[in-house]
């Protein structure tokens, strides 16, 4: 039987521990475009989903659809953008991403499109 979200989230409490950043809950639309060729069915190259949470390191993205995503991915979130990952671990419909881009640009076109949102910028201690 497959895990739930909440069995992914319990889980990952001891990842939690090892991240860098502070993740921050959000429920954002995207979609995630596979890079180097990689196709889903009907030969499309991107899958939308919903941004789950985020740090200025990384994201949580969740699709309803089958998918196998490459290595390399672009986030693409309408308020924002898109930003260049790596696929760090797949549980289903669900990934975790490694922005590509250094933290503060991460943390400078989020907080410019949305100053309240308080990504925190600084590592965790």
């Amino acid at each position: 039987m497959g895990r739930t979200i909440s069995d992914v989230n319990d889980a990952g409490a001891s990842g939690a521990e090892k991240r860098k950043y502070k993740r921050k809950t959000v429920m954002w639309n995207g979609k995630l475009s596979l890079l180097w060729g990689a196709r889903l069915m009907g030969n499309e190259q991107s899958v939308p989903g919903v941004v789950r949470d985020m740090s200025v390191s990384g994201a949580r993205f969740q699709t309803k659809q089958d998918f196998r995503p490459t290595n390399d991915v672009i986030l693409e979130v309408p308020r924002f953008g898109a930003f260049n990952c790596h696929l760090v671990w797949q549980n289903g419909h669900i990934v975790g991403l490694s922005f590509i881009d250094p933290p503060e640009f991460i943390y400078n076109t989020v907080n410019s499109a949305l100053p309240g949102i308080s990504l925190d910028p600084n590592p965790v201690h």
